[in-house]
């Protein structure tokens, strides 16, 4: 597909550009990240952290094509971070959300080493990415990591789906094998939230009706729990390119990231 090469093709530009490092954060196959580390003055705190997840429909892509906002973020000051994890067949929808809280929980352990700062750690995902991040937000991180239950200061959800119901219903379930309890499991529609940040939320102008009443059904619940929401509609944007628009300095929507992360 033409989008999938185009984030290959400025995830490698990102590493032939910036300083870039590979590590592990657990033992399994996939369980790896690239941190490109914020570039700042000396004596500054550390920066903060973004971490994106990438879609794919849970079935696709890695890390070497979720580098493509790089760039644009670390030169705005924050530390940027691409998890690779398990996909299906490999793994269950709600197994993958239990990889990636592994993911932010190591995050949070050391990214100060590598320039971050673990009191400064927000996520964005795009479509089934955006599914994981929400799965990050029901978490209860001091009961299953040890760690803050504010752990996620800050989420972008783009172009995804707070509730999972529609994918089970559909043929996609040939491959997905969601079933009533996993649904419940990993939709934040059907959940209760495990922290309170803001959300930015994203959906294309020329996405399915579906992504985009989903988005705002996600917007006005994280509203109603007391949280701080923003909903961008993006003008002329489909569901494959609408997260290009998070990664370009020039849009409404990445200053509003960058305000967010108090950076901008």
């Amino acid at each position: 597909m033409v989008y999938v090469r185009e984030y290959a093709e400025r995830t490698r530009a990102a590493k032939a550009s910036l300083a870039w490092t590979e590590l592990r954060y657990g033992d399994g196959p996939t369980d790896r990240l690239d941190i490109y580390p914020a570039v700042h003055p000396a004596g500054r705190p550390g920066a903060p952290v973004l971490v994106f997840l990438h879609g794919g429909d849970w079935r696709a892509l890695t890390k070497e094509e979720s580098g493509f906002g790089a760039p644009a973020y670390v030169a705005a000051g924050a530390t940027f971070v691409a998890p690779d994890f398990s996909l299906v067949p490999d793994a269950t929808i709600p197994g993958m959300g239990a990889q990636v809280r592994r993911a932010l929980a190591w995050l949070w352990r050391n990214i100060a080493v590598h320039g971050g700062d673990p009191a400064r750690i927000h996520v964005a995902g795009h479509s089934s990415g955006a599914n994981l991040v929400s799965q990050l937000l029901t978490t209860d991180w001091a009961r299953d990591f040890r760690a803050p239950a504010d752990l996620v200061k800050g989420a972008v959800f783009m172009s995804g789906l707070g509730d999972l119901e529609p994918v089970r219903l559909s043929f996609r379930n040939q491959w997905h094998r969601l079933d009533e309890a996993m649904v419940a499991e990993a939709s934040l529609l059907r959940r209760r939230p495990g922290t309170a940040c803001p959300m930015i939320l994203a959906a294309g102008e020329h996405e399915t009706a579906d992504y985009k009443r989903q988005g705002r059904e996600v917007a006005a619940w994280w509203a109603a729990q007391g949280n701080r929401t923003q909903f961008f509609e993006l003008a002329g944007r489909n569901h494959f390119d609408a997260v290009l628009e998070w990664a370009d300095p020039r849009s409404a929507l990445f200053r509003a990231s960058l305000q967010m992360m108090g950076l901008g």
